[in-house]
């Protein structure tokens, strides 16, 4: 068991949790910038026994819905809205300017972007200017660092791939150039998660125990999809091999390591030279979606001290994740001609090429890029790396599409409202079953496929990869598994290599996260 230092970010994130939490009244305003005015966090409904604002009839304390439920956004003054008219608002992206949010002009959803800026513009009575950003993790960096000494340097941050966010949020606090959106919550709807993306992905933009960015999870291309899921071609497996297709064996809650390896060993044919096989993934992919089937979270937290310590256990290193492991070494020796390693991101192109009758991939594998899934087959099916236990949903988030605040922000409260408005889901999309809908009437042929890939995604977990929480599986990995003398062995020298990230990152994060679900903050 590994013991955390005492961490001054972990005893802010407990008072941060404490008082936002607690039963009273009003909590004092918190200033942000000289250019706004306060912000208020909403406070807890206080009445002791009412259910929803309806008399509990027994006479005994009834459960007490969290503020949010019921949550009212703090209406603009005419004089705090005239403030807004005349001002350039500019929104920082990883895109070119012509193409806003990453849309080009000329597509469908590029379209209804454009027109949702122009709605909020005259809203306001405001403009917008959308400036480029190299994704590149030095040259991000230096570029928002630079911006924090320059007047009217950005407003918002729109960025698909927030990796490179990560790196300016540091630790959190001060070390962060980011806004705390809980201070804004009286303004954003924080814990809307039908808009801004469920907690497991929320994680990729918290630092410190701290929340510092959203999702656009209405904006159907931008929906926080999971990574290491298994695409199968359906006619091969059932028509050309005669095996199961695998959302039968789901259907049947069934669909475990067994199952999968029967289906493996089915789709096998080398009569016409280059060999049809069963499962093609990458060495680090197949040793990550094995980890996650095991129940393991890399940092798991066993207590939460009054000296405000913290005890955890790295994940990896229990006896459920080298089992895990043991059984990927074992299954890809035993089924060597017919599990191939290969190292790319793109082997879902091997199922569309009738190559292979399965093959893990990422979310851009299947949908939203020209080589993908969708756009390249037909008869395709969607399932999960198989666990040892029957029908077990798991998926890492790497990167989701994040929506910020920087602390140069001309106004914090001005680019709240903005960003409340212009991330209203588009074309009738209002609820998270409508981004259900959408997805299943233009992608998929089968509720489980949509099942298998977009889903609210709490059983999900956040990988950590740029704060040296990715070494490990690079370390483990399908070619030094299968020459491993030793498993475990291979498995704790690993490990070592990530505390200091799951320490500094992962730690005060999920502590916070605890907090919250604790309270009723989200399920």
């Amino acid at each position: 068991m590994k013991t955390a230092k005492r961490l001054l970010s972990v005893l802010l994130i407990l008072v941060m949790v404490a008082a936002l939490v607690a039963c009273g009244g009003d909590e004092p305003t918190t200033d942000t910038n000289t250019g706004s005015q306060d912000v208020q966090k909403p406070t807890t409904n206080t009445n002791t026994n009412t259910s929803g604002g309806t008399e509990n009839p027994g006479g005994t304390e009834g459960p007490k819905e969290p503020a949010w439920k019921s949550w009212e956004q703090k209406e603009l003054s005419e004089e705090d809205k005239a403030a807004f008219a005349g001002k350039n608002y500019i929104i920082i992206q990883h895109s070119q300017p012509e193409d806003p949010f990453g849309y080009s002009q000329d597509s469908l959803m590029g379209a209804s972007v454009a027109d949702r800026i122009v709605q909020v513009q005259d809203k306001y009575g405001c403009t917008f200017t959308f400036e480029f950003v190299k994704y590149g993790s030095s040259d991000f960096v230096s570029a928002i660092q630079a911006k924090q000494f320059a007047e009217n340097a950005g407003d918002l941050l729109y960025i698909n791939n927030n990796a490179s966010v990560r790196r300016v949020l540091g630790t959190g606090g001060d070390s962060s150039l980011m806004v705390d959106l809980l201070a804004l919550d009286d303004i954003i709807n924080f814990w809307n998660t039908d808009k801004w993306g469920n907690i497991s992905c929320r994680e990729t933009m918290m630092a410190g125990g701290t929340f510092y960015g959203v999702s656009p999870a209405l904006w159907t291309d931008a929906t926080p999809l999971p990574f290491y899921q298994v695409v199968y071609n359906r006619a091969m497996i059932v028509e050309q091999f005669g095996a199961t297709d695998p959302q039968e064996y789901w259907e049947k809650e069934a669909w475990d390591r067994d199952a999968m390896l029967d289906v493996i060993e089915a789709c096998y044919d080398d009569s016409m030279g280059e060999p049809i096989v069963g499962m093609v993934g990458g060495p680090v992919h197949m040793v990550r979606a094995t980890y996650l089937t095991c129940g393991q979270p890399l940092a798991v937290i066993k207590s939460i001290n009054q000296d405000e310590t913290v005890d955890w256990e790295c994940g990896l290193l229990s006896p459920d994740a080298i089992e895990a492991l043991t059984w990927l070494k074992t299954a890809l020796t035993t089924h060597a001609k017919n599990i191939i390693i290969n190292d790319s991101w793109e082997n879902h192109q091997k199922v569309a090429a009738g190559q292979a009758a399965m093959a893990v991939t990422r979310p851009q594998g299947i949908l939203n890029s020209s080589t993908s899934i969708v756009t390249t087959m037909e008869n395709f099916g969607l399932t999960t790396w198989a666990g040892a236990d029957a029908n077990v949903l798991s998926g890492y988030y790497e990167n989701c599409t994040s929506i910020s605040i920087p602390l140069f922000a001309q106004d914090w409260n001005q680019s709240a409202y903005l960003m409340y408005d212009l991330f209203e889901g588009m074309d009738g999309i209002e609820t998270y079953e409508d981004v259900l809908k959408y997805y299943r009437d233009t992608y998929f042929d089968t509720d489980l496929d949509m099942t298998m890939l977009v889903r609210p995604g709490t059983e999900f977990q956040y990988s950590y990869w740029p704060n040296g929480c990715d070494s490990v599986w690079s370390s483990i990995n399908a070619n030094n598994l299968l020459s491993a003398s030793s498993v475990k062995t291979l498995i704790e020298k690993a490990a070592a290599t990530t505390t200091a990230g799951i320490e500094e990152h992962m730690v005060p994060n999920k502590v916070a996260l605890e907090k919250y679900r604790q309270n009723g903050f989200f399920e």
